[in-house]
């Protein structure tokens, strides 16, 4: 554990989700596999691909880049550009962008969730409020996550990380400031930068055992440094 910052009383612990509390690298490439071939079967659009698809939500992306901060939508709309162009009617649209929502959500929550992870907010749950903090669409009840007090999605309740919305929420739900808030992410930018800059203190889950100064996308320090999860349970609040 490596300390970068003068650590304060926290009251509030919020976790990121993806790749903090369980590995989301294979489960997201999975599912993205499964909503396109779902989709080029459903659709008959012999082409659709993984060119097609990416090339499509890039270019949703370029054009509106805060309306994908909500990921669901801006799949919806990916799947509603694709099948536009293909000539599928309104209703058939309608039909077939539901049923590969559902097909794609499904897959996107096999989600295998570290007995470790668990037991730690088990634990943590007894001393403070949980909450869940994330940029992307799992819903911790559909994984078996229950410990969390409340719930923030970015692009849903406010603007995504690093973008401070939801950290004041937070803060403004429990009736504390930012600085009683101790939030734990993998990402440099959206969890460390995020954070820091809303005033809240910030441990960095560092999976990869390099120093900080390798990453180039550093803006700003964590309060705190960690190679394991469970060192969490080591801080005071």
């Amino acid at each position: 554990m490596k300390f970068y910052r003068t650590f304060t009383p926290f009251k509030v612990i919020s976790f990121d989700l993806d790749d903090t509390l369980y590995d989301n690298v294979p489960v997201i490439y999975q599912a993205e596999q499964q909503c396109i071939e779902f989709l080029r079967n459903a659709s008959q659009i012999a082409e659709l691909g993984n060119e097609m698809w990416f090339s499509c939500k890039q270019q949703i992306f370029q054009q509106d880049p805060i309306f994908c901060e909500n990921v669901t939508e801006w799949r919806i709309k990916t799947i509603h550009t694709v099948l536009q162009k293909h000539g599928k009617s309104a209703v058939e649209i309608e039909q077939l962008c539901k049923a590969c929502i559902e097909h794609f959500l499904h897959w996107r929550h096999k989600i295998t969730v570290p007995q470790t992870s668990i037991n730690l907010l088990n634990q943590l749950k007894k001393r403070y409020p949980l909450v869940a903090i994330t940029n992307g669409n799992v819903d911790p009840l559909r994984i078996d996550l229950t410990q969390f007090d409340l719930i923030l999605c970015g692009g849903v309740q406010g603007r995504a990380k690093p973008e401070a919305d939801l950290f004041q929420q937070t803060a403004q739900h429990f009736g504390i400031k930012t600085s009683e808030i101790l939030h734990v992410g993998d990402n440099l930018i959206t969890d460390v930068q995020g954070a820091i800059q809303a005033g809240c203190q910030a441990v960095w889950l560092n999976l990869s055992g390099k120093g900080i100064s390798q990453f180039s996308e550093a803006r700003l320090l964590p309060s705190v440094e960690m190679a394991d999860l469970t060192e969490l349970l080591l801080l005071q609040g």
